[in-house]
């Protein structure tokens, strides 16, 4: 899994304390302040943080973090084939909100390039939300079968870059995937 919630959204650091709620008992109050977790009241309220980053004092919950993690796709590149098909490649910059889509097939290759409007690059974001991308295996393989159809993902993000990809096996959510990237490209795409 790429969300790592005790990441602080904020600082980017991973020293962070889980918050637990409720009426601690002595125990509890102890070993709050031996500092293996910070009590955050005894109310429990839906949305209260449940991370606290002992560097700069910020409090996240699991929402916050997803948020932050998808929000820090800077780029996005994707591409699906076999042999008879040809393959298709998709580059989305996030920052510069720009799209290339290619098609390579039959000896011949087909570019576009095209600039997304910011509204645009947000609604991708939260589209790939909805199809918990980050969430996805890095690899899906069918064992024994050595042609078919071959994808792949490579997620590029501050400090680091996620990749997945598949041969003839694909994430659940594969399909939905294919119509958000159809839908921004407004070319084919599988």
């Amino acid at each position: 899994m790429a969300i790592n919630y005790k990441q602080c959204p904020k600082c980017g650091l991973k020293n962070s304390l889980k918050i637990i709620y409720g009426m601690p008992t002595y125990e509890a109050f102890e070993r709050a302040k031996a500092g293996e977790f910070k009590l955050g009241g005894c109310c429990v309220i839906e949305g209260n943080p449940e991370y606290y980053c002992k560097d700069c004092g910020y409090e996240w919950n699991r929402a916050q973090a997803i948020d932050a993690a998808y929000g820090g796709i800077k780029k996005l590149k994707t591409s699906v084939g076999g042999y008879f098909g040809g393959y298709y490649h998709v580059d989305i910059d996030l920052t510069i909100r720009r799209v290339t889509w290619s098609h390579w097939g039959d000896g011949e290759e087909d570019t576009i390039h095209k600039t997304i409007r910011s509204a645009t690059a947000k609604r991708l974001v939260d589209e790939l939300k909805l199809v918990s991308l980050l969430d996805w295996k890095a690899k899906y393989i069918e064992p024994g079968v050595c042609d078919g159809t071959h994808w792949s993902l490579e997620l590029i993000k501050d400090g680091r870059n996620i990749k997945k990809y598949g041969d003839n096996k694909f994430p659940d959510e594969w399909d939905v995937f294919c119509s958000i990237i159809r839908w921004l490209v407004n070319k084919q795409f599988r």
